[in-house]
């Protein structure tokens, strides 16, 4: 288990949290859980409520059966709902909160706007882009995207750039088990997983996953077998630490 719950263990768990009975740990991650996921609310809701359903149902002529019937009813609902759900990051990073707090910028609003459709919502995505509609209604149109392809099969598109030429919000599709070239950010960026998956700094970033590299950081991931689709809000420009690899790798063309 590790120092973050999904709700598959959460939900494990919430019988002895609503007794009491949980060492403090665990208890504190069950708490931080539910105070993002709206969906293990509603299940500890209906728990909760399910001794004075009970009791409601004794008091009425109609039988204990069909209260039971009513109360597993509600329960599978919930747990569909919560199995139907993809793996996302529930927490916003704590360096991009802060720019979220500090006047933010159109394409922090919408990363951050994007990333409360996935995690909330969950609206389909829409076609041949993995993107919700809702951010799909406040960017240029299609045509207007500044798409560059690589060699490999990866594709980036420049969906808004900041007068200064210094801020962009880009659409990004690593190819399979691409590795980036090591590289280190001078600006910050933020990175919303979209769709498929992909390994940053010993971590499995999987839709709905915020990621926030600060200025002076490094970095190389790699996408999983699946591809992966990302929106990035990108800051200033990248030093490569290996210059070699990347023309060997890349050799864009606009």
């Amino acid at each position: 288990m590790g120092m973050h719950l999904t709700c598959e263990e959460t939900v494990a768990l919430l019988s002895d949290f609503q007794e009491g009975v949980l060492p403090l740990a665990q208890y504190l991650k069950v708490r931080v859980h539910l105070f993002n996921c709206p969906d293990c609310r509603t299940l500890l809701a209906t728990l909760r409520a399910m001794p004075g359903l009970a009791a409601a149902a004794l008091a009425l002529e109609a039988p204990l059966e069909e209260a039971h019937e009513r109360t597993r009813t509600a329960l599978a609902a919930t747990l569909a709902r919560i199995g139907a759900r993809p793996a996302v990051a529930v927490a916003i990073p704590a360096e991009a909160r802060k720019l979220l707090a500090a006047n933010p910028d159109l394409p922090m609003r919408l990363l951050a706007r994007t990333h409360q459709l996935l995690h909330r919502e969950r609206p389909p995505l829409a076609q041949p882009y993995p993107l919700p509609q809702a951010t799909l209604d406040q960017l240029p149109g299609q045509e207007q995207w500044l798409w560059q392809e690589a060699q490999d099969g990866g594709r980036k598109a420049e969906l808004l750039r900041d007068p200064a030429g210094q801020l962009r919000l880009v659409l990004a599709y690593a190819p399979p088990s691409t590795r980036l070239p090591p590289h280190r950010h001078l600006g910050s960026e933020s990175i919303l997983v979209l769709d498929g998956a992909m390994d940053d700094l010993g971590r499995t970033c999987e839709p709905g996953d915020w990621v926030h590299h600060a200025h002076g950081s490094c970095h190389a991931p790699t996408a999983a077998p699946s591809g992966c689709w990302c929106l990035i809000r990108e800051e200033g420009t990248v030093r490569l630490l290996d210059p070699a690899d990347w023309a060997h790798r890349l050799g864009t063309a606009s």
